[in-house]
């Protein structure tokens, strides 16, 4: 089996996945900032792997390119749902809301995935629905915001957002862009940036 992470796209998925047991390691341990900050490197490694695997693609060993495809998309699962229903249920403290909210962006990842799994990409390279690969930096980017709320504003405002990202995750009325070619180094900037940011900030924060 770990023959596989010898292929260059799958090892920087691999990588990824150490960041994001990192990144659930900090915000369990109450460090939420921290956590997301280094959830936004997976998140960028999970571009670069599939630029990766398609330079690549004609010298890729046998299985190598299914094997990635699935090794892919539980990464996905990981930054793009699991981590963010952590965080809501820890700022939430386990309100009725966050709840609601971990229900429905679970049940509509999931969905989501599935879908992919078996349609992919438009014929122009769109998604159907907004991707869940958005919901860690839309994470990252409120937790910024955070300061500017009142705690128990943010603890509403925080998981009625990611309701609403449910809803853009299964709907089939728009069409996203996927992150590809001179995207993926501007993607990279911004997520080295504003988990720059936030790691600062998280340092200065008392754990939860």
């Amino acid at each position: 089996m770990l023959r596989y992470l010898k292929d260059y796209a799958n090892a920087i998925t691999a990588v990824g996945y150490i960041f994001a047991a990192i990144g659930l390691f900090l915000a369990i341990n109450g460090h939420v900032e921290l956590g997301t900050a280094a959830m936004l490197w997976t998140w960028f490694l999970d571009h670069w792997d599939g630029h990766v695997a398609r330079k690549t693609k004609d010298r890729r060993r046998p299985g190598a390119a299914d094997f990635g495809k699935s090794f892919d998309g539980f990464g996905d699962f990981v930054h793009g749902i699991l981590f963010p229903s952590i965080v809501i249920i820890l700022l939430g403290k386990g309100s009725v809301l966050s709840f609601v909210a971990v229900a429905a962006l679970i049940m509509a990842g999931a969905v989501r995935l599935s879908y992919f799994e078996n349609v992919g990409l438009t014929a122009d390279a769109k998604f159907i629905g907004v991707p869940v690969s958005y919901d860690a930096p839309l994470l990252a980017l409120l937790l910024l915001a955070r300061p500017m709320f009142s705690i128990e504003r943010f603890q509403i405002s925080l998981p009625i957002a990611f309701i609403i990202l449910a809803a853009l995750h299964v709907t089939t009325a728009i069409k996203v862009p996927s992150i590809r070619g001179r995207a993926i180094p501007f993607a990279t900037v911004f997520a080295v940036a504003i988990s720059a940011v936030l790691a600062v900030g998280g340092n200065d924060a008392k754990p939860l």
